[in-house]
């Protein structure tokens, strides 16, 4: 389905100020400004047609174009409702000879198509603008930067523009069919007009997706960076319904969803641990990032597998044009990057990326911290190749290797591997296909060093998976999108070996598990009217959990425990253990009341068969993956949500109010006191229970000016209840809140550019306490110390609240110039807050009497300055 995208030539003015005629350029940026709040419609006149226009002042600000024309050889047209090209009369006069002496009219008509590339960002322009004044006609590029018209034959001067680069004029020939391929540069424009985007003004109100946020990465550049990098998973945390349980915290939290019910993807291929050392680092890079996209709402049926999210990250292809280096320096960390052409029909990005913390863990007085050490490394690639007109191949992978040492005795590693390779393939002028298959692999240790105690344990998740959707674009049931998915998943439950032959430990190995997980969907826009739109989907999932495995079977009527086994059933390889399938409808509405205020709704229904086990409050990168099995069902949830959208002043200010709900089933819980890990009866410490999530999600968004940034409040709860069949309920069988719940939480973000080369911005987070469960009594019988708990979840840690400030500074470049440079300087935790990541108890040294600890992983200010340049 094509969107319409905000569209500008630039102007660049500054050249202009000591001229003697024509309009003065600040007064014409503040009319061109004042007649686009007026009208809604950007204006668009070449830098060298700028002097010939009239200099009088508008008496009316409607009627800036005509006054702009009025005694001077120039006319304008409209285009769309949205623009107004200004062009010299010379050109539609030589067309009018032309059609008059040499019966033009009577002539042939030809197609012109196209791509409109972006010199700075290596990638196609979607929304810019290709126009022949001549004709008075224009085209729009789609989400692909293509566009095509038809237009009669003769000779013309075509316009290509698009916001923030530089208006391009060329020669068109038309005496047949024409493939034009135009790359616009940047504007050397000292005037902030307008905001960059690539997306449509009205998209929030427009679009049929409730709950879907989509954030490039220019955007994403404008926020704080956290110890000098942009992370993509952080700036996700200043959305409404978007949190986490601390700093430090791998993952997030998703309208009442555990960190394991958010589907992560790069390029197709799932991420199953999104971080770098444990949460303060995400291990997507800026340099190889081109946007991401949070679905929080109605999930598109082509994602499954997980209840609560998707966040689909999209690298960036490599630059068809040139060659160019990029990268950044920084006291913590460092990048480089470059991409370019391979030849002319190949493209390739190549990043890779170093942490070096370590050293300022060394100058921390505390002896623990100080003794602690910490790295990672990672890279990323991409090759693009055009095979021909209607087929390409895209090759994209990642690697990552992460080193933890706490203290002087235990270290934990863990590794990302994912590759994906996909084949865009277009059959017809209206279908097309795209086949994708993924690999993701990930793997952990823990090697404890303490002797005679010391140990290695390994754990690690494969997964392959193969994915072909077709979508139909013609003028009937635009946007048809249909296809299948299918995913193998190897499990390794945990590997624990002796590091040295003197060690205590008893080496133990627990059975890997298997599992084959495969779906069908449709998705199908529907559209009533204008105003009232919508779309289908339907998805058909079924999971085998496969063999070889021993299953155990339990006496019957008691609670499950490994002195009631009465029997063992062994599997053999590729042998199906235990099925689940269902059906997963999701469906939307949307209601245009006008073009700026709108009412969406939907309704999904998700299965997931993964389940990530930790009885932490927060996932760690060395948690277990589990597949369902035979005690062990899928989750699965329905969610309902209703919001209004309203955008203001000429679509500049975005404003929503989304209320959900969420019914969720099957949920994995445990027991009091589980044993996670290395557990051959892990279904002896699970327990399955239900829970729901609730809540209202309100955001202000301010879209351009100096001054931009949003203000974003989430209100919910996350509650679960366990009554097992057999055995004591949690709780009293009453429902207790979530690990995750935290009722409150307030995001506000601003961004002030007070001139072309300078930025400063802020974000401040507050938010509820997490929950945790508190001893209520301690009791000394024979000598030997007892605590007793309240029920679970029942106390809360202190609130959180943090400020952090950022800025950045351009450094001056001449306009043709092949180096590009900014500096970043940012401040976390501003105002020093020592907010509590866990709140524990441990016994005195002398008493044994538990004391109560707080631990704030970051209790202090961190400043971070990082160089980044680019080099073409």
């Amino acid at each position: 389905m094509k969107l319409l995208f905000t569209i500008l030539g630039c102007l660049s003015l500054c050249t202009l100020a000591s001229a003697q005629s024509g309009p003065d350029p600040v007064v014409l940026a503040q009319n061109l400004e004042r007649y686009y709040q007026a009208t809604g419609k950007r204006i668009l006149i070449l830098e060298s047609d700028v002097l010939q226009l009239s200099s009088e002042n508008a008496d009316k600000i409607e009627d800036l174009p005509a006054q702009l024309t009025e005694g001077v050889p120039y006319s304008f047209f409209d285009f769309q409702e949205k623009y107004v090209v200004i062009y010299p009369d010379y050109l539609r006069e030589r067309y009018e000879r032309a059609e008059t002496n040499e019966g033009v009219a009577e002539s042939r008509s030809f197609l012109i198509k196209g791509k409109i590339r972006d010199n700075e960002m290596k990638t196609f322009l979607p929304g810019a603008l290709f126009s022949i004044p001549q004709l008075e006609l224009a085209a729009q590029a789609n989400e692909k930067g293509e566009f095509s018209v038809q237009v009669p034959e003769g000779t013309y001067i075509g316009y290509f523009s698009s916001m923030g680069k530089q208006t391009e004029q060329k020669i068109i020939k038309v005496y047949r069919e024409l493939d034009l391929d135009v790359t616009l540069f940047e504007s050397v424009s000292e005037l902030d007009l307008v905001t960059v985007t690539d997306r449509a003004i009205d998209a929030n109100v427009m679009s049929t997706l409730p709950g879907a946020t989509r954030m490039p990465m220019e955007e994403l550049k404008l926020l704080p960076p956290l110890l000098g990098e942009v992370d993509v998973v952080k700036s996700m945390l200043l959305l409404p319904g978007v949190s986490t349980v601390g700093e430090g915290a791998s993952g997030f939290n998703v309208r009442g969803g555990g960190v394991d019910q958010n589907l992560i993807l790069m390029d197709g291929a799932p991420v199953f641990n999104p971080s770098h050392m444990f949460g303060f680092f995400s291990i997507f890079n800026q340099d190889a990032v081109n946007d991401a996209t949070l679905y929080k709402g109605d999930i598109p049926a082509e994602y499954g597998g997980r209840l609560s999210s998707v966040l689909d990250i999209k690298t960036q292809s490599g630059s068809a044009e040139q060659w160019s280096l990029n990268g950044g320096v920084g006291f913590l960390s460092s990048r480089l990057g470059a991409n370019g052409p391979l030849n002319n029909k190949t493209q390739l990005m190549a990043t890779v990326r170093a942490a070096y913390p370590t050293w300022v863990l060394r100058k921390i007085p505390n002896s623990s911290v100080s003794q602690s050490s910490t790295d990672f490394l990672d890279g990323n690639l991409r090759i693009d190749h055009q095979i021909n007109e209607r087929n390409s191949l895209t090759f994209s992978g990642y690697t990552s290797s992460d080193y933890f040492r706490f203290g002087a005795d235990t270290a934990y590693t863990w590794q990302t591997n994912l590759a994906s390779l996909k084949w865009k393939a277009y059959w017809g002028e209206n279908f097309g296909s795209e086949v994708n298959l993924v690999y993701s692999g990930y793997r952990y240790s823990v090697v404890g060093e303490d002797s005679p105690f010391d140990f290695e344990l390994k754990s690690s998740i494969d997964n392959i998976g193969l994915q072909q959707q077709f979508e139909w674009s013609g003028e009937k049931l635009e946007g048809l999108q249909f296809g299948y998915q299918i995913n193998s998943y190897q499990m390794g439950m945990g590997d624990l070996s002796r590091s040295s032959e003197e060690s205590l430990i008893e080496s133990k190995e627990i059975q890997d598990e298997q599992g084959v997980e495969g779906a069908l969907y449709l998705q199908l826009p529907w559209k009533i009217s204008d105003r009232l739109q919508g779309q289908f989907g339907m998805r058909y999932s079924h999971f085998l959990a496969l063999g070889p495995k021993d299953v155990y079977s339990y006496e019957p009527g008691i609670p499950m425990e490994p002195e009631t086994i009465v029997d063992t059933v062994r599997y053999t390889a590729g042998e199906i253990i235990k099925s689940y399938g269902g059906l997963e409808p999701r469906f939307t509405l949307r209601y245009a009341f006008t073009d700026d205020f709108s009412v969406k709704a939907s309704a999904n229904r998700s299965i997931q068969y993964l389940h990530l086990l930790t009885n932490n409050f927060a996932a760690a990168p060395v948690d277990l993956w589990k597949l369902s099995d035979t005690y062990i069902q899928p989750q699965k949830a329905w969610q309902y949500a209703v919001g209004l959208y309203k955008n203001l002043n000429q679509n500049k200010i975005e404003t929503s109010l989304e209320v959900y709900y969420k019914d969720m089933s099957s949920i994995v819980e445990y027991r009091d006191g589980a044993q996670l890990f290395l557990n051959p009866t892990l279904e002896t410490d699970l327990v399955m229970g239900t829970g729901y999530a609730y809540g209202s999600e309100f955001l202000i968004k301010k879209n351009s000016g100096k001054l931009s940034g949003w203000i974003s409040y989430t209100f919910s709860r996350t509650l679960r209840k366990v009554v097992p069949d057999y055995g004591d309920p949690i709780n009293k069988g009453e429902y207790f809140p979530a690990n995750w719940d935290q009722p409150h939480d307030l995001s506000i973000v601003a961004s002030w550019q007070p001139v072309k080369r300078v930025s400063f911005n802020a974000t401040f987070n507050y938010r509820t306490g997490r929950p945790i469960t508190l001893p209520s009594g301690i009791y000394d019988i024979g000598g030997d110390i007892v605590i007793d708990y309240q029920e679970r979840n029942q106390a809360r840690i202190p609130d959180y609240h943090r400020l952090d400030l950022g800025a950045t500074y351009y450094f001056y470049q001449k306009k043709n110039s092949n180096y590009r440079s900014y500096l970043t300087v940012s401040f976390y935790n501003v105002y020093g807050r020592k907010n509590a990541f866990s709140w524990f108890f441990q016994p005195g040294q002398l008493s044994g009497v538990p004391k109560s600890y707080r631990l704030a992983v970051i209790g202090t200010m961190i400043p971070s300055v990082t160089y980044n340049f680019t080099i073409k």
